[in-house]
Parts: structure tokens; C-alpha cells; sequence
């Protein structure tokens, strides 16, 4: 079993106006700034992750940020910009069978840790749907506006 595999796909398109190439640009730009890893990048992708050198960052700091995911540009009919990005479980997991075991081990008592990191872990789910979306929306905002 591969444990880097643990993880959940999410799926945000919207359509625009705007040119994919300028798109493509304001997106690389937007991962930059942000101090993304770019690991592969042609005209129609941009893969994407949040890995590298560990650094020291503030909580908000770093769940403001996607996890992993894939920019993809498309022109079927109107021009498409497909943001599919992955939240990991694994951590979760091991968290939640260390609790168990612990459980089993000391108090029962201790399973409220388990129900604490299922509703952080919900959280977690929601604040990546929005930093996706917020993300879709700067790389969208037109020029002339």
C-alpha cells in the first residue's frame, strides 16, 4: 500500500473570457508568489505542489495554501480553466489509529481526541474548497477591471 496515495480529489472549472495563454502566465505567476513548487508544466497543465524545504510558518499561514493539485487550460467551444487539487488523509489517519491504540491501551476517555480531529479534519476540507476557489478567482480577474 502506497500511504503517499491517501488522499481525497476535489474539482473546481469555471469558464472564461480571458486568453489561456494570459491565464497560463498570471497562474505561474500567482504559484510563484505564493512559493509553490511548479513539478511539470506544458501549455494546457501546471501541476503543483506545496512540498519542499521545511519551513517555519504561522498555522493560518500554511492552511491558507492548497496541498497539491493540477491547473488544466482547455479551449473545447469556450476556454475552460480546471483547477483539480488533493487533500491528504494519512496524517489523519495515523492520528486517528494512535488514538484508538491509546484508547485501548490507557482510557476511553481519550477517544474525544478522535471526534476533535474528525471536525478539524472537516474544517480543514472546507477552508482547501475556498482557498481553491479564491485561487481560481485571482488568476481570473480580468485587467481592464
Amino acid at each position: 500500500m502506497n500511504f503517499n496515495n491517501l488522499r481525497l480529489e476535489y474539482e473546481i472549472s469555471q469558464k472564461t473570457h480571458l486568453d489561456l495563454y494570459t491565464v497560463r502566465q498570471k497562474a505561474i505567476s500567482e504559484l510563484q508568489e505564493e512559493e509553490y513548487r511548479i513539478t511539470q508544466q506544458t501549455d494546457k497543465l501546471i501541476a503543483f505542489d506545496n512540498s519542499g524545504p521545511p519551513k517555519f510558518e504561522m498555522r493560518g499561514a500554511s492552511a491558507s495554501k492548497l496541498q497539491t493539485g493540477v491547473l488544466e487550460l482547455s479551449e473545447a467551444g469556450e476556454n475552460t480553466v480546471k483547477l483539480i487539487y488533493f487533500v491528504s488523509y494519512k496524517n489523519i489517519l495515523f492520528a486517528l489509529a494512535a488514538i484508538v491504540i491509546l484508547a485501548c491501551v490507557f482510557s476511553v476517555i481519550i477517544l474525544i481526541l478522535g471526534a476533535f480531529l474528525i471536525i478539524t479534519f472537516g474544517i480543514e476540507l472546507i477552508r482547501q474548497k475556498s482557498n481553491a476557489k479564491e485561487f481560481i478567482a485571482r488568476i481570473l480577474i480580468s485587467e481592464n477591471c
